[in-house]
């Protein structure tokens, strides 16, 4: 590594936003050397002293403000003017009421860039509908393509909608700021939906649709050629296994012994049913079939490529130990040593307005 800056050094952003998938995008832009400075309510962020705290408060400077008063709108307008980005999940009807919609605030700085993130969207019918990244996943077609086909359709067990929604704001944002500085544009609000995201992890089932034939549930397989699936080995452990190349297939099924007497997925969980997890995994890395275990988080953190490259970090917030994703993809210039997951409520709101008092009086 360099002694390089990181990418996003110099950016300003106010994260007024609450739950996760919005205070998350802002997350991640602090993880590149963003300025990320949390406006919370009197009383806190709902998810303060939870483990959910680590996602979506790490790294972030603390100002209390109530944006439920005059006051707190006007002091928050006034920091809009030193901020490149604002990111927020309110209504729009709420940010116009308190005089701290996107006209007004595009007025006051023309160079800002407002981050609106909602499950439906800022446009048509569904727009003032409330929601999660969870509502888009089921929405965007995700929870019905998920599951076995004899079952109910089946939401995954932790908030991928969100997560993807972020990580599509956070693109959003990136591009917009380029534009702005590299493009000679001006400031824009970002329309950021949680649904619309999930639409691209589906790609695969978008395009096997037909009119009237709807691709369904299989239990983990796609509906393309190729093996891939997860498979139960014989000492209770699971693989997870895609082979979807010709030399793939054919190495998988000479291994599975397939005759082509029944499906070839039937032949390799024969196979890997009678080997354990390991020699399953050793097997198919030596013939370049992608393979990995199935595994649960203690097995992820302690695992030794994962400690080598530090892809969890560890923290504790209240007193109880929590983990996290570390930064990716790498880049260069960014901070090595972890955030401050648990940073105190408003723990900077005095020197955070302060400096606006100083530079308001140096403008006057």
């Amino acid at each position: 590594m360099t002694n390089a800056k990181p990418p996003l050094h110099g950016i300003r952003v106010l994260d007024i936003a609450s739950l996760y998938a919005a205070p998350f995008a802002a997350t991640l832009l602090g993880d590149f050397g963003a300025e990320v400075i949390k406006i919370e309510p009197p009383d806190g962020d709902g998810f303060r002293g939870t483990g959910m705290w680590a996602a979506v408060g790490r790294g972030k400077k603390s100002v209390v403000l109530d944006l439920r008063s005059p006051e707190g709108c006007e002091t928050l307008r006034q920091l809009c003017r030193t901020a490149d980005i604002i990111v927020q999940n309110f209504p729009r009807s709420v940010l116009e009421k308190r005089g701290i919609g996107w006209d007004r605030l595009h007025t006051m700085n023309p160079k800002l860039i407002m981050l609106s993130v909602s499950c439906f969207g800022q446009t048509g019918p569904y727009a003032d509908r409330p929601g999660s990244g969870t509502i888009g996943e089921g929405f965007a077609g995700l929870t019905h393509l998920t599951g076995r086909p004899e079952d109910k359709p089946m939401l995954a067990s932790v908030a991928l909608g969100d997560a993807i929604g972020a990580m599509s704001a956070v693109m959003g944002a990136l591009a917009a700021l380029y534009g702005r500085d590299m493009g000679g544009g001006g400031g824009q609000e970002i329309d950021a939906s949680l649904w619309e995201p999930v639409l691209t992890a589906i790609s695969g089932a978008l395009a096997a649709w037909q009119p009237g034939d709807s691709p369904g549930r299989m239990s983990g397989r796609l509906g393309t050629t190729g093996i891939r699936n997860t498979y139960r080995t014989a000492d209770g452990g699971h693989v997870v296994l895609s082979a979807s190349t010709p030399r793939h297939l054919n190495d998988m099924t000479e291994l599975a012994n397939w005759d082509g007497a029944d499906d070839p997925d039937a032949a390799v969980a024969r196979w890997i049913g009678g080997l354990p997890q390991l020699a399953v995994i050793d097997a198919l890395v030596a013939r370049r079939i992608p393979v990995a275990p199935v595994t649960d988080l203690d097995r992820l953190i302690s695992d030794p490529h994962v400690l080598a490259r530090g892809s969890v970090r560890q923290g504790t917030i209240g007193g109880r130990r929590t983990a996290y994703a570390a930064p990716h993809p790498r880049l260069e210039g960014l901070a090595a040593e972890a955030p401050d997951i648990d940073r105190p409520l408003g723990a900077d709101t005095a020197e955070v307005l302060g400096a606006l008092k100083e530079t308001a009086n140096v403008g006057g």
